[in-house]
């Protein structure tokens, strides 16, 4: 049997590692570092690095920041879980 929880810690988890590729690979496509970013996002080079590699979840003000120093809008949505039975 799983761990109580376990299955929302996963979903977490996946949730921190998917954003923070996306924000990399974004970031990587303006050719700017961490620092650069950082500055651009009005935040430390240690906190995108955190994100990118998927330790922190930053909160949607943060992610706002992010998407406008990144030229993108952001969207959060729901999507059908193809899990369910």
């Amino acid at each position: 049997m799983a761990e109580p929880g376990a299955a929302e810690t996963y979903e977490a988890t996946r949730i921190a590692f998917e954003l923070g590729q996306e924000v990399r690979h974004l970031r990587e496509g303006h050719g700017w570092t961490q620092s650069q970013l950082a500055r651009a996002a009005g935040m430390t080079q240690s906190a995108v690095a955190r994100f990118e590699a998927g330790g922190t979840v930053p909160t949607l003000p943060v992610l706002g920041r992010l998407a406008r120093a990144l030229d993108r809008r952001l969207d959060v949505s729901f999507s059908p879980n193809m899990d369910v039975a």
